[in-house]
């Protein structure tokens, strides 16, 4: 499966073989991260994940697999899944997001993760805004 994550200024696509390999996943970032949003999360592989790496313009590469959020990154990972909202681009990932946390916590909220369903329990504050390149920018 593919998961595609925000964090402040930045985004991730990343690839993690099942449910919970992903959830040991997000857990891992958290401990490091501990502002990072699920944009969205669908099926997929190793292969289309290199893929999609290979479509981000080189400008908006940040560092490993972290890149500059823009709503270029999302519109690629929309046309991958052929996606096309109904709503705005901020609004789509909002939603997506509310729904994931929402299922997160229904299935995980009687095991052991139980900091990361704390933390999923919460109201998304999902910030969409783009950065202005020169907050991200080094001189």
């Amino acid at each position: 499966m593919l998961y595609f994550i925000k964090s402040g200024n930045y985004c991730k696509i990343g690839f993690s073989k099942d449910r919970n390999a992903l959830l040991t996943r997000l857990r891992a970032y958290l401990t490091h991260n501990p502002s990072f949003q699920i944009l969205d999360i669908r099926k997929g592989d190793q292969i289309t994940e290199k893929h999609l790496h290979s479509l981000i313009p080189k400008g908006l590469h940040h560092y490993g697999e972290w890149c500059v959020w823009n709503k270029e990154i999302a519109q690629i990972w929309l046309r991958a899944y052929k996606v096309k909202p109904e709503e705005p681009i901020e609004e789509y990932f909002i939603k997506r997001n509310k729904i994931i946390n929402r299922a997160i916590v229904k299935e995980y909220q009687d095991t052991f993760f139980y900091n990361l369903i704390r933390y999923f329990k919460k109201e998304s504050n999902l910030d969409m805004s783009e950065p202005d390149e020169k907050e991200w920018r080094t001189p």
